[in-house]
Parts: structure tokens; sequence; C-alpha cells
């Protein structure tokens, strides 16, 4: 059974022109079912072209709006931070990822100096908070801490310079090694080439004695075959039969010349003469391709070698920059947290006075929630469509990645003013686009906006405030069940929104039911042939059918057609039927 979307006709007069041309169409197929069997006595024909039998379909009233496809959740990710060296990707466009998986993470290395040294700060202000009586010794720890941190910096300063060093000089030593390779390479090439010009040469004076004793030997033979033979007079007498017989014994061989010397090495059978006349030379070719490919293997790896050791040689450089950078500022802050500590054992002594610490909370605090910056995770269940940031790189700040679900998908429409009032959230749709053929995705309305123009965040969601014709244009979503493989974000698609379903309703042409002045209706049925009345009650309206309930009604009851319906009666013209299918109805 078939689902119809019915558009209300806006006068009872089209309607009812659509329901005759259904009842016509179901008497012309009756028509030729009926002379196919025999010429019909003129009664039954006239039975015939006067009824209609009861169907039953799936009704629906719809309305029909044209939207895109969108991804059903995406979300961006930004962040203030600046000038963040990218420590490591990763995730790639196009990859899938789920949430709370790593993204990417940033170079921290100096603002966990930072924190370290602002937790150290905070030590010294509360130490010197507990001094009590005791400020001077308070004050002498509060230094060696200090002291020990500096030290800890300039420790890792000289190790990261010493790494860098190292680096160095295993990427000189790379460099001589692949230099080295690179000329045994050169020496191995010439060697190979001038083995293959021997090959070559040995293979085609090979070829050409070859050549020459073949042709020698099959002229001998000619010659032997064409001796003069005597007859009975005395006379010479060749026999062309003979002479035949020695050409094709030997025949004529053809020249080969070499212009491809490992394809004919490859021809070659290694048991046969051939291969053992030029054994020696083409042993010696041999051994020359093979030195050189493994100088090419050598020559490839040493220069893998020095690729790898030049890049660690950067980021060796890299991090000792950071690290005298880092050091630096650890000794500014060493001198800062001795001033204050000295200060602080100074006002205490004097004034009895403890330091605050808020200050320096607070900045551990913001320090500790920018380290959570640094490392990058995936807010939801998504593939990568955008990314930003590229290992070993700066990123100046901004948008980080893009996530979008590509498995869930809603259709972004606009309707007119006429038609949002029908449509409320939860109402069933049905969804079609040229990538999935004919097959139809349910979904369900989930957004109808407010007002006109705005989408659901807000801003326009690819519709205009003023629709055709001057109306006013309202935003809507829906929501397509379940996981998609078919479709992408921006395919066009066709929505049907259910306002009204029967399922496999008992249907007949809208006119074949008839009113009575108290307002209850009723069909007239074909009963053993005669006609009777009897009372239905009207559930759903198509354009072209109406549901009819009642106990005694079945399906393919014999129903009298009104009398301007008849087969036989002139049928007006039908109007407004460009929106229907073969059958004459259709979803879209």
């Amino acid at each position: 059974m078939k689902l119809f979307q019915n558009k209300l006709l806006k006068h009872k007069k089209s309607r009812r022109l659509a329901a005759g041309l259904a009842a016509a169409l179901v008497l012309l197929a009756g028509s030729r079912m009926f002379f196919a069997g025999g010429k019909p006595q003129e009664d039954e024909l006239a039975d015939l072209m006067n009824t209609t039998v009861i169907e039953k379909k799936d009704l629906l009233n719809s309305i029909s709006v044209t939207g895109v496809i969108a991804t059903a959740d995406g979300r961006t990710g930004n962040t203030a931070l600046t000038n963040l060296k990218v420590a490591d990707v990763r995730v790639k466009v196009g990859d899938e990822v789920q949430e709370g998986d790593v993204l990417c993470t940033f170079d921290a290395t100096q603002l966990e100096e930072s924190l370290a040294a602002a937790r150290n700060n905070y030590e010294v202000n509360r130490k010197l908070e507990a001094l009590g009586a005791d400020y001077e010794k308070q004050y002498h720890d509060s230094v060696k801490q200090a002291d020990k941190s500096i030290q800890d910096s300039r420790q890792k300063q000289e190790q990261a310079k010493k790494d860098y060093q190292e680096a160095a000089n295993r990427e000189n030593t790379a460099r001589t090694a692949a230099d080295h390779a690179a000329a045994v390479l050169s020496e191995k090439q010439a060697a190979c080439s001038a083995a293959r010009e021997a090959a070559a040469a040995a293979a085609q004076a090979y070829e050409d004695s070859r050549q020459a004793a073949d042709e020698a030997a099959r002229q001998s033979a000619l010659e032997s075959s064409t001796e003069n033979k005597a007859d009975d007079a005395g006379e010479a007498v060749l026999e062309n039969s003979e002479k035949e017989n020695a050409e094709e014994s030997i025949p004529e061989r053809t020249p080969v010349i070499i212009n491809d010397i490992d394809a004919y090495i490859a021809g070659l059978d290694v048991n046969g003469p051939d291969y053992t006349a030029l054994k020696d030379t083409l042993n010696a070719y041999s051994l020359a391709k093979s030195a050189l490919e493994e100088a090419k293997a050598e020559a490839e790896r040493t220069r893998s070698a020095y690729e790898q050791a030049k890049a660690e040689t950067g980021q060796a450089k890299s991090s000792a920059d950071q690290a005298r950078t880092a050091g630096q500022e650890a000794q500014n802050q060493y001198e800062n947290s001795l001033k204050d500590a000295k200060a602080a054992y100074q006002k205490s002594k004097l004034q009895s006075q403890l330091i605050t610490d808020n200050d320096a909370k607070k900045q551990i605090s913001q320090y500790e929630e920018q380290l959570e910056d640094y490392t990058v995770r995936a807010p939801m269940t998504g593939v990568i469509t955008s990314l930003s940031v590229k290992e070993g790189q700066n990123f100046a700040g901004g948008a980080i990645y893009e996530i979008q679900d590509l498995r869930h998908f809603i259709v972004e429409a606009s309707v007119d003013e006429y038609d949002v009032v029908k449509i409320k959230q939860g109402m069933t749709a049905y969804v079609k686009t040229n990538s999935m053929g004919d097959e139809l995705l349910k979904g369900t309305v989930t957004y109808v906006a407010p007002t006109a123009g705005s989408g659901k965040s807000g801003e326009g969601a690819g519709g205009s405030q003023t629709g055709s014709g001057g109306s006013a244009s309202y935003q809507i979503q829906i929501t397509v069940e379940g996981e998609q493989e078919k479709l992408r974000p921006g395919m066009t698609a066709k929505v049907s929104i259910v306002q009204e379903e029967s399922k496999a309703a008992l249907t007949v042409p809208y006119d074949c039911v008839e009113t009575r002045e108290d307002g209850t209706c009723f069909v007239y049925v074909d009963e053993n042939g005669q006609k009777k009345e009897v009372t239905v009650e009207k559930g759903m309206e198509s354009d072209y059918y109406v549901e009819i309930k009642g106990g005694d009604l079945e399906e393919g009851m014999k129903v009298y057609l009104p009398e301007g319906m008849r087969q036989g009666g002139q049928l007006p013209e039908l109007e407004e039927t460009e929106n229907m299918d073969d059958s004459g109805y259709g979803l879209f």
C-alpha cells in the first residue's frame, strides 16, 4: 500500500473533480477486464459503469518543504592563548574521534617552570607567615629553597646546552657518513655502467659470431648439395628437390641486435651454451649491479640518518632556547623571592606583621588553569573536519579544530507564514534525497522558529525574513532518525511533514459518500445485484478519497457512484494535476 500526500483543496469543486477522475480510472480498468472475458449483457455493463469498489489505502495529509541536509552536531575549539609551540598533534582531518580523546598538546615547559616558581614563592610566603618568633631561621630556610630553585633551573640550562651540542655533533657525523655514502654510490654507478657496457658488448660479439658461424655453415651445406651429378651422357644435372632440402635443413638466422642488455640476460637459459659463453662477463655485471643497489641503500640510510639528526639538532636548540628563557625568568623570580623574603623578614621582625599570600594563590590558580588548556581534548564524538595546528609550529591563537557528527543529520528548511501555523514540534516527517533514490528516511520536527527569519541559534538558517510573494519565512529543523551513511552536509532534501495519517483505511472516492438531512452519512453498496443504503462514518479525507467506517464494510465491496460520475456521463476537466505521479498520488 502506498503513502499518500494530500494538500487540502481550497474548493470542494476541485475535490469532486479529482474524485471523479479517480473513479473514472477505476471504471475504465474494470471495463477492460470485463470486455476481455466476452460480450457482457447490457444491464451488467450498466452496473459496472455505475460502481467502484472499496479499497484499502494509507492516507496521508502533509506539508511539503525543501531544505538542506546539515550535521546534527558540530563543535569548534578555540583558545585565547597565543604564540604557543605545538608539541604534538595526534589527529588529522578526516579522523573519527571519541569524546575526551586528546587532539593536540602545546609545549608547556615554560609555563610549568613558571608554575613551579609561583608555588615556590607561595611556600616562601607561607613560611614567613609561620615564622612566629623564629623569623631569622625561616628567612634562611626560604633563601636556601630559592637557591635550590635557581640551581635546578641552571642545571636544566646546562643539560639543554649539552644536549644541543651532542645533537650537533651527531649531525656532523651523520652528514660525513652521508657524504661518504654518496661518493661510494657515484663510484658504484660508474662501475655498474661500465660493467653493463662490457656485458652488452660481449653479448653482441657473441651473437655476431654465432650469426657468422651459422651463415658459413649454411653456405657450405648449400654448396655441398649442388655438386654436379653425372648422368648417363656425362652431363651435370641439379636436382631441385635436393637444393630445397639443403636450404630447409639450415634455415637462415635472424641477426640479433642487443638494445637492452637486462632484457637479453633475462631471456637466457642459465644452463645453456649462450649463458656459459658469457658467464664471466654477466657475473661481473651482476656483481656490479648488486654493489650499486647496496650503495643506494646505504646512501638512503645515511641520508635519512642525517635528516633525523638535523631535526633532532633543531629540537635540541629549541629546548636550549626555552631553557635559557626559563632560566632568566627563574633568575628574576629568584631575585624577587629573596627580595620579598628579606623584606618580609625585616617587616615581621620590626612590625610583627605577616605577609598575605592571596596574590600568590591567585597566580598559582591562573597557571594551573592555563596548563589545562595546553592539552586539547575532543568535546564530542565525531569527525575532524578542520585542523589549524601543525606539530613543531607556533600557533597564533583562535580556532584549533572543528568536529562534526557525520552520522546523524538534520534538515534545515524554511516555510511560509501559511504553513508554519500547521507545524508543531514532534510531528513525524519523511525525508528524501537524490543520494537515497526512492528510499524514505523517517524524521521528527525538532524545532520551529518562534519569529520570522531566525534560526535555532538566533541567526538566519538559510532563509530570509520575507518569503516569496511577500509572506514571512520561518525556519524549521527536522531530525533524521538513526545513523546515516549516504547523507552528506549540503545535500538538497525534500521533506513531507505529516499532519494527519491513517493506515490501511477503507476508502472510496470522495463523492460516493452522501449526507442525509440529519447530518449522517451513507453509501449505496451492491448486495446481490440490489442497491442497498449503508450508514457510514467519515474518517480522514484526502484530495481524492475519504475513509469510511462501518461494521459491515469490507475491502472489495462494490459501491455505487453518484449520478454525475457515471462512466457514460460527462466528466468535467481535472484541474491542478501537475503534482500527481503515475497513479495520481505521491508522497512528494
